[in-house]
């Protein structure tokens, strides 16, 4: 456990002192081993929860789910208020879904969007196409904003949290050994040469962890998935269908050969309902993939359903090239020619989830950005 005489970042929350909580230095988190609970808990019910991040890929199609199972749903998102009545309109579910501003790096709002919850669940996070000059663009928002949803939560009465997290907090967020296989047990290592998402995304969770260890009456479960395609729901695709889009919109002559193991977003939103539902979970790190696939069969999954795409394989030396000069390519060079496999069968055997198959959340990706 690390000592809370620790010096840490400080949080400027108006609240009982003794209810405040700081987000821990990186190199405090860098070693942090969270001991992630089990046993039984007592059963309850919430049926107002918060959704941070409700306007992003996932976080759309998980208001979609919580609404589609009859609860109250309050939105957070980046946007001003003369956007909520256009993203009130995407989900047509009257005075069971209302919308509010915060920010993941300011205390402004979360007081007023916790009013009235029962539980959070925190899908916001930032995410880079290219990694960024300065790796506390990613960092900051992403630990300090976890840290900042749990501790407004929690003095405002709220203990049950289900927080996104990724693959990414597990093995990288590209691969980095060859034919290596991960299980929810795993934690990435940040003493390696990682990019500043997966940092951010380890770092997060840590802390979630962490404080959540120091406030005993606290539950949590954290959804970790790989690379997520599948449809949107509405709005727009961001960063989120990069992959699918660079496929279908690409004037590239090929494709590097480097591997995901995607889940459909549908996939991953139900995950979150699941957790929150099933007492069982509480403590649980649910990681969520499928079997690896590479950018060009990607592509000749699209190809065979008469999409006008490439198929080739760029030769690995030919990609490290291209991240010369082409800041996307830089972040994937660390994982030409290695594969990483994931040890699902906590997360099955608990849940009874089945994956969708490559075929359905690739097309259907495809299909819902042709709006785009």
């Amino acid at each position: 456990m690390v000592s809370l005489a620790t010096p840490r970042l400080t949080l400027f929350i108006k609240s009982d002192p003794t209810n405040e909580y700081n987000p821990p230095y990186y190199s405090e988190l860098q070693n942090f081993k969270p001991k992630i609970s089990t046993g039984e808990f007592m059963s309850q019910q919430f049926p107002r929860v918060l959704i941070t991040g409700c306007t992003g890929f996932l976080g759309r199609q998980v208001t979609n789910e919580f609404l589609s199972r009859g609860y109250f749903v309050r939105g957070t998102t980046r946007s001003q208020a003369e956007t909520f009545e256009s993203i009130k309109s995407d989900f047509d579910a009257g005075d069971r879904f209302e919308v509010c501003t915060t920010d993941l790096l300011s205390d402004a709002g979360w007081q007023d969007a916790m009013e009235g919850i029962d539980a959070v669940i925190h899908t916001a996070s930032p995410f880079s196409a290219q990694e960024p000059k300065d790796e506390q663009v990613l960092i900051r928002p992403a630990r300090e904003g976890t840290v900042r949803v749990l501790t407004h939560a929690y003095n405002a009465g709220i203990r049950k949290f289900v927080i996104t997290s990724s693959t990414a907090a597990i093995s990288g967020a590209t691969p980095t050994k060859k034919n290596q296989t991960y299980s929810h047990e795993n934690w990435t290592d940040l003493e390696q040469d990682v990019s500043a998402y997966t940092k951010s995304k380890t770092l997060a969770e840590r802390a979630a962890w962490k404080f959540i260890e120091e406030k005993r009456d606290a539950q949590l479960t954290t959804v970790n998935p790989n690379v997520i395609f599948g449809p949107l729901h509405s709005g727009s695709s961001g960063t989120s269908l990069r992959i699918i889009e660079s496929i279908i919109s690409s004037s590239y002559p090929g494709f590097p050969k480097i591997s995901f193991a995607p889940v459909d977003v549908r996939d991953v939103a139900w995950m979150h309902a699941e957790a929150l539902e099933n007492e069982h979970l509480v403590g649980e790190r649910l990681m969520m993939s499928s079997t690896p696939i590479t950018m060009p069969q990607i592509a000749r999954i699209l190809k065979a359903k008469g999409w006008k795409v490439t198929t080739r394989t760029l030769p690995n030396i030919v990609v490290r090239f291209m991240s010369l000069f082409i800041k996307e390519a830089r972040l994937i060079t660390s994982g030409l020619g290695k594969t990483s496999y994931y040890d699902c069968s906590n997360t099955t055997e608990k849940t009874g989830w089945v994956t969708k198959s490559h075929e359905e959340m690739i097309l259907s990706a495809a299909e819902s950005l042709k709006d785009q």
